[in-house]
């Protein structure tokens, strides 16, 4: 009898890799059939989460957006808590009288602001963004004249119709120092076409760098530098109010400059009461 092991015949002798070896050579039809449904099973698997990506931010967008534009001046602080959380910063008015500033910071790529009288109701509300790609829109003007503005798209030139920018002014300041606002705004509204309310939208300097239309601008440079060459002269300066005699250059500054705040007060409030300077939140308060 021949004792010696037998070689190359048995299902059982081998590594499993000699074994898968093996069997993949006597079925390579079933293999490549095998390999091609784990790709097929991986490609639908990362386009399944590509497009949940895509949809899950496309729905983060919507919902803020949402949220921003049916909130409004004269509401109510519980109304603002319970749609943006509790405020981050709590600070009194500086003129007194019982007014005190809410901040709020929902996202990264916003701030709200809401001045709120001694019942704790809001007789402004304002929204700034940072964020090229965050662009809420917002309601101006009233039930009978209803316009948008929308942040960082709108420049300061196209919010208003050309027939109605003439007669419209800016606010414009730069104090030249860290502790004091930098900022490029126009108010308007207060009458019954505005339903008593009043609007405002502009650049903000919480925001570091201005966007302007066209890239590698910045426009913040190039406003100080205007208001540099503008700038009243009462010592310390006062805020420049541009009408509709502006220069050219004020106007070519406006078609590039790209608002990243909007503002608006309760029905028969003035912006300028409770923003005597900067609109929106304020760097000094939240840096």
């Amino acid at each position: 009898m021949d004792d010696s092991p037998t070689t190359g015949g048995e299902e059982g002798d081998g590594t499993a890799g000699e074994r898968f070896s093996a069997f993949a050579k006597r079925n390579v039809l079933l293999v490549a059939v095998f390999f091609l449904s784990n790709l097929v099973t991986a490609v639908s698997t990362l386009v399944t989460a590509v497009t949940v990506l895509r949809d899950s931010r496309t729905d983060w967008h919507a919902a803020e957006y949402r949220k921003l534009r049916e909130l409004r001046a004269g509401y109510t602080l519980e109304k603002f808590q319970k749609e943006l959380g509790p405020p981050v910063f709590r600070t009194p008015l500086e003129s007194g009288g019982g007014f005190v500033r809410n901040v709020y910071r929902p996202r990264q790529e916003y701030w709200v602001e809401v001045i709120s009288n001694k019942i704790d109701a809001a007789v402004t509300y304002a929204v700034t963004s940072c964020e090229p790609s965050f662009r809420p829109a917002f309601s101006y003007g009233g039930t009978r004249v209803d316009r948008n503005v929308v942040l960082n798209q709108n420049t300061l030139a196209d919010v208003l119709p050309a027939d109605e920018l003439r007669g419209q002014s800016l606010k414009v300041f730069f104090g030249g120092t860290g502790s004091s606002d930098s900022l490029v705004f126009q108010v308007y509204g207060g009458s019954g076409g505005s339903d008593y309310r009043e609007f405002a939208w502009g650049l903000n300097d919480v925001c570091p760098q201005w966007q302007g239309k066209s890239t590698g601008r910045d426009l913040r440079v190039s406003w100080e530098q205007w208001y540099a060459d503008h700038r009243p002269a009462e010592d310390p300066p006062a805020y420049t109010y541009v009408d509709e005699q502006v220069v050219a250059s004020a106007r070519a500054l406006m078609a590039e400059s790209v608002v990243n705040t909007y503002a608006e007060t309760a029905v028969t409030e003035q912006m300028l009461t409770y923003y005597p300077s900067q609109i929106g939140v304020s760097r000094l308060t939240v840096q």
